[in-house]
């Protein structure tokens, strides 16, 4: 059995895009120990039953009515990601955010996987004694996720 291609956590990136109208620029965020993406179906159940034998258990079947997304990361407060995330938090709107996965495209000229859309960031900040402060990010999706393999980034 051949092994599978699998990728190590320091190949996820995470980029939050500054809300200009105009040429936006995403910084990537760092410090985060664990990162996630997370897809959800909306669903409405109906049950069919056997015209020809209706007293049979009937099938259920299964409508999507929606689909959303979200992402949550954790880990180490970074100093430079705190206004950032202070930004994105407090606006009004959805803010752009992308989640790459290095060496995950296809292809040699997009070799990344990075997905991306809107989302309302909420972030929490939290310290102990004789740790470091953490922060736990949550962006609740706004419209759709795009997911396309991209070029590779530039160092």
């Amino acid at each position: 059995m051949a092994q599978p291609i699998v990728l190590s956590f320091g190949k996820g990136l995470f980029f939050l895009g500054d809300g200009a109208a105009v040429d936006e620029v995403f910084q990537k965020i760092c410090g985060f120990n664990s990162m996630g993406l997370q897809i959800q179906k909306d669903t409405n159940d109906v049950t069919i039953p056997d015209c020809d034998n209706p007293d049979d258990p009937a099938w259920k079947a299964t409508d999507v009515l929606s689909l959303s997304w979200s992402m949550n990361f954790e880990g180490v407060m970074a100093k430079e990601a705190e206004p950032l995330l202070w930004a994105a938090t407090n606006r009004g709107v959805s803010t752009n955010v992308r989640q790459r996965l290095l060496t995950f495209g296809t292809g040699a000229g997009t070799p990344d996987l990075e997905f991306s859309g809107k989302g309302h960031v909420s972030h929490e900040i939290t310290g102990q004694r004789g740790n470091k402060w953490e922060v736990k990010v949550t962006i609740v999706g706004d419209g759709a996720l795009a997911r396309a393999s991209v070029a590779a980034l530039v160092p």
